[in-house]
């Protein structure tokens, strides 16, 4: 549901902040996990491409772990990058207002992330989305994505959707707000199977793909671009 056009979330920008926590379980833990692994990596500098930026989370905790770390943020709601400038202030960060499908960079990252975003998009567009992410990656850069997974099996799939509302009634949602958000599964964002997504990237290219987190519904993913030689 958007939000008088504000967003693809189901919370309008200005309040997506103190929101998200009684929606999504662990969320501020994706944001450890993804700097642990990119400081794994050992990159001499961050140019960092980061796809569904949203308000500007990621860049705000980055900032303090990375402070040399050159930002490219891009969304496709300009209330969510109007919600990323306002926190950013005095940082040095590159905006665009578009969606990851339509970005066009050609090698100029060694780190892209999609911190709960790409699971929006339906099969065409999030390929498209990938392989854009593909191109903008240099050899031996890494993709680290988080999105919202669905099980292959039916029962557990129902299962994990009443554990998720669970979770969300005990942060504060009522049992209809909590329904309601589980009922977008499929309708308003589309997610894969863990088997989808690796073997999505690895259609596109990328070498090296694992998955380092799972919880709930929820998947963080990386995957690295090695030159074919």
């Amino acid at each position: 549901m958007k939000h008088q056009n504000d967003n693809t979330t189901p919370m309008p920008a200005a309040e997506y902040d103190e929101k998200i926590n009684r929606t999504i379980p662990y969320y501020n833990e994706f944001y450890v996990q993804t700097f642990d692994v990119v400081t794994q990596c050992g990159y001499a500098q961050l140019d960092w491409l980061d796809l569904g930026c949203g308000t500007g989370i990621l860049e705000e905790k980055a900032f303090r772990e990375f402070p040399s770390a050159r930002f490219t943020a891009v969304d496709p709601s300009e209330k969510m990058l109007e919600q990323a400038r306002n926190k950013l202030t005095g940082h040095d960060v590159h905006y665009i207002n578009k969606k990851s499908r339509e970005i066009s960079f050609q090698e100029c990252f060694n780190v892209v992330t999609a911190i709960q975003s790409h699971h929006y998009m339906k099969e065409e567009e999030r390929r498209e989305a990938v392989k854009r992410v593909y191109d903008a990656l240099r050899d031996g850069g890494i993709f680290i994505c988080f999105e919202n997974v669905v099980p292959e099996s039916e029962t557990v799939k129902k299962q994990e959707l009443l554990r998720w509302g669970r979770y969300q009634q005990r942060h504060g949602k009522t049992e209809a707000e909590a329904l309601a958000h589980n009922a977008r599964c499929g309708t308003s964002y589309f997610p894969l199977t863990v088997r989808e997504h690796i073997d999505l990237l690895k259609s596109i290219g990328f070498t090296d793909v694992h998955v380092f987190w799972y919880s709930y519904m929820q998947m963080g993913v990386y995957a690295f671009k090695r030159l074919q030689k």
